[in-house]
């Protein structure tokens, strides 16, 4: 069941449409990716909130609602589908805020492990969650037709950035890395820099270095850590998640990931 509130209103799912004269064509809006989990509780709906509002003053895009306003809309949506789990969607364009319910599903497998393709690829402003996400659309795509997960997206040189719809991280013995800027400001990403029981260090790292590593793993708000078992055609470690990274599995799947792992 599909649930979409337009501009505070629910509406028919197959009333949610824009006008093709609209600002989106030109890639001017931004959105946020949210799950339920418990008793339809959101994930960080605040921290959400808080996101969406800030990107929308780095473009210049008025929304007239505030972050306490669209917190309660999230909440409304999330109640009024009949899905414990969901993956709940705001997006911001102008004159017009939609959020949308949809069930979500998630293999389990792929907390064993999964391949990711490194692509060539810079977001542009990536501190931003545009709704202009077309590298990051034909990475994964690329990812996908490789089989492969997801997208480790590099510069020209091979500086690694950030995954096409995820965060980064690696461990260097016991010490959890991951890039500071140039990329997403993750929700996830964030929680685990502040409640991980490993030593946090920032610092870019280039894509052969990173295969070389014992233990890698990438974060989202939907699926929170995914351990990455191989990189292109290198298996990552022993192949399978290392120590460290189901850990942090095990720590943050109990605080907010336990109705999907």
């Amino acid at each position: 069941m599909k649930i979409v509130l337009k501009n505070n209103k629910l509406i028919p799912a197959r009333k949610a449409n824009v006008s093709i004269f609209s600002e989106i064509i030109r890639g001017y809006g931004i959105f946020e990716t949210l799950r339920t989990f418990g008793d339809k509780e959101i994930l960080h709906q605040k921290q959400h909130a808080k996101r969406l509002l800030a990107s929308a003053k780095k473009i210049e895009l008025k929304i007239g609602y505030s972050e306490k306003e669209i917190q309660k809309m999230l909440t409304r949506v999330a109640k009024k589908s009949p899905h414990k789990n969901q993956v709940i969607k705001i997006i911001a364009i102008p004159e017009e805020l939609f959020i949308t319910s949809v069930p979500l599903k998630i293999d389990k497998k792929i907390y064993e492990g999964v391949c990711c393709k490194s692509v060539s690829c810079i977001r542009n402003m990536p501190e931003v969650k545009s709704v202009s996400y077309l590298g990051s659309f034909l990475s994964n795509k690329r990812a996908k037709e490789a089989g492969c997960f997801a997208a480790i997206l590099t510069d020209k040189k091979g500086e690694v950035y950030e995954c096409d719809y995820s965060n980064i991280f690696w461990f260097e013995g016991n010490t959890l890395c991951t890039r500071k800027d140039q990329i997403l400001p993750g929700i996830v990403r964030a929680e685990i820099i502040k409640k991980s029981p490993f030593k946090v260090k920032f610092k870019t790292i280039k894509i052969d270095e990173l295969k070389r590593k014992k233990e890698v793993f990438l974060t989202n708000s939907l699926k929170g850590i995914v351990p990455i078992t191989r990189i292109d055609k290198k298996t990552i470690g022993e192949g399978i998640p290392g120590k460290n990274t189901k850990i942090l599995i095990e720590k943050f799947a109990k605080i907010f990931f336990a109705s999907s792992i």
